[in-house]
């Protein structure tokens, strides 16, 4: 019965569409070439000396490497976080009107994705620092940092308030400001919850290590996601896991 209720909400609107660009994203991701900005670059700078990590920074920061960088944030954002966003856009689809329904999407989408790319430059800067000055391996702080976020009532707030769904304006300026001003406040709280688990697969230097890390943290992404609100207080996530399966 549980597969079947499983299966039935696979099949609902929009998911089968988001679980399709996710695949998408994913296979882009396997191809070579768009996975390989960042892990190209902190290859370049792995076991370095400040003075020639400098030197790397600065050649990245000159060169088309920044692009594929970005590129492949976006990539990674389109496989890891599509799934994550079947509520806010069935939301969109319900409160808009017929004709405004393609437009309250894309607005929110251009929210949403305008946050997590600013969020990527600081987790990625981040990450390089982390590669550059830290005297434990970066996946080791990157893990340590994940845990012990998960623990914090912060981590639970910030996925209670990807809950939420505000009222949407029917027409004019004022609905597509609402539809834009979702997806940054999703966006935003998403960021607030994803954050420590994204510097995993940015702190793995070896592309198909990376692909593995950010498979494992998507599918905790999803989880996570599409839990009921809890109240918002410290925890261990592996007990609580299992509190909430005897229950």
């Amino acid at each position: 019965m549980r597969l079947g209720a499983y299966l039935s909400a696979l099949a609902e609107p929009p998911l089968p569409v988001l679980i399709t660009v996710t695949l998408f994203g994913w296979v882009v991701m396997l191809q070579e070439g768009h996975a390989q900005g960042m892990p190209e670059f902190l290859m370049a700078i792995q076991g370095n000396g400040y003075s020639q990590s400098s030197q790397a920074l600065h050649t990245l920061l000159h060169s088309n490497l920044l692009v594929m960088v970005g590129w492949s944030w976006l990539i990674m954002l389109v496989a890891m976080m599509t799934p994550l966003l079947a509520d806010p856009i069935r939301h969109l689809w319900v409160r808009s009107l017929p004709r405004r329904r393609w437009l309250a999407v894309v607005l929110f989408l251009a929210g949403y994705i305008t946050i997590w790319m600013m969020a990527g430059v600081v987790l990625m800067l981040f990450t390089l620092l982390l590669w550059i000055f830290s005297w434990f391996p970066t996946l080791f702080v990157a893990l340590a940092l994940a845990i012990a976020w998960q623990t914090t009532p912060w981590k639970q707030a910030c996925l209670n308030h990807c809950h939420w769904t505000p009222r949407l304006s029917p027409f004019g300026l004022a609905a597509n400001w609402d539809c834009l001003r979702y997806g940054m406040a999703n966006g935003l709280w998403c960021v607030g919850a994803c954050w420590a688990l994204m510097l995993l697969p940015l702190a793995t230097v070896h592309v198909y290590s990376m692909l593995m890390v950010a498979i494992a943290t998507g599918l905790i992404l999803v989880v996570e996601r599409y839990r009921p609100a809890r109240p918002a207080r410290w925890q261990v996530p592996l007990l609580e896991g299992i509190r909430l399966r005897t229950h």
